[in-house]
């Protein structure tokens, strides 16, 4: 459906499609913030999720920035319908051998799988996996999916918390998108690749926090260490530390960029800014 949305962005003729488009396009892409850590769930044990669980959660911060880095140099020397047509020789790039090799990860689906290959070789229809045993589980499964997000986010007080953390942070990147351009363009008066080019101290901030995983996995096994000696509390607060640490890094970030934009002060000095809020 990304697919889809995007080729009327990259063919439209007038404002109205591109918005609208671009609504649909963005409504399909934003599937892959729901579905990732599930499938991620599915491929990894709870002790080894962490490491996978990086790299899945800095995507949707690296993607957004990259996009400027790239889209600059596309619309410098390019037509500007060319960064749709980028987007759907990525996409179709991407979409291809996810629909070839990515398999199913989901375990009621497996287990009805093997039930039904089971049946094939024995002939015998006693097979029968759990989901094809529940009456209610066809008519039940679109409802408790809707409303399980709901409910986890009104009564986990801790999944509401993080939640709110993700969606100020998301809304500040963004904010960025629109800051980068007026404040390079009308302070540094760099040209438009430039101003993509800016949004790498973002992309270097975060890279350098995946890499800090080890650090924090090493961490955890010492605080799991210290729980079988009885001395500590309960092991989900053990994933917590790298956040207390970012949610210091953001503000000293925030307050580095935006008091650091002058035309006397080195551009440099702010983009070391936003990194730091990348590393966050």
């Amino acid at each position: 459906m990304f697919f889809i949305w995007t080729i009327p962005l990259a063919v439209g003729r007038n404002i109205e499609t591109l918005i609208i488009c671009r609504f649909f396009s963005g409504f399909a892409g934003g599937t892959f913030l729901s579905v990732a850590g599930g499938t991620v769930r599915d491929l990894f044990s709870r002790d080894e999720i962490q490491t996978p669980m990086v790299f899945v959660s800095s995507a949707p911060f690296i993607g957004p920035c990259l996009g400027p880095v790239l889209g600059g140099f596309i619309n410098s020397y390019a037509y500007w319908r060319w960064t749709y047509y980028t987007i759907l020789i990525w996409s179709s790039c991407l979409l291809l051998p996810i629909v070839f090799f990515a398999p199913e990860t989901y375990q009621p689906i497996l287990l009805r799988a093997k039930a039904e290959k089971c049946q094939g070789q024995t002939r015998n229809k006693h097979y029968k996996a759990l989901l094809e045993r529940s009456t209610t589980w066809k008519s039940n499964t679109m409802a408790s999916s809707l409303l399980r997000p709901f409910q986890l986010l009104l009564l986990e007080p801790m999944c509401l918390c993080l939640n709110l953390y993700s969606a100020i942070l998301l809304g500040i990147l963004y904010l960025f998108f629109g800051a980068f351009p007026l404040i390079f363009q009308a302070t540094y008066d760099m040209a438009l690749w430039q101003v993509g080019l800016t949004f790498l101290g973002i992309i270097v901030g975060l890279l350098v926090a995946a890499i800090s995983n080890p650090i924090w996995t090493r961490n955890r096994k010492r605080l799991l260490a210290t729980q079988e000696q009885g001395l500590t509390g309960e092991e989900p607060e053990y994933r917590l530390p790298p956040a207390i640490l970012g949610g210091i890094l953001i503000p000293i970030g925030l307050f580095w960029f935006a008091w650091t934009v002058y035309p006397n002060i080195h551009w440099i000095i702010p983009i070391m800014g936003s990194g730091v809020f990348g590393c966050g």
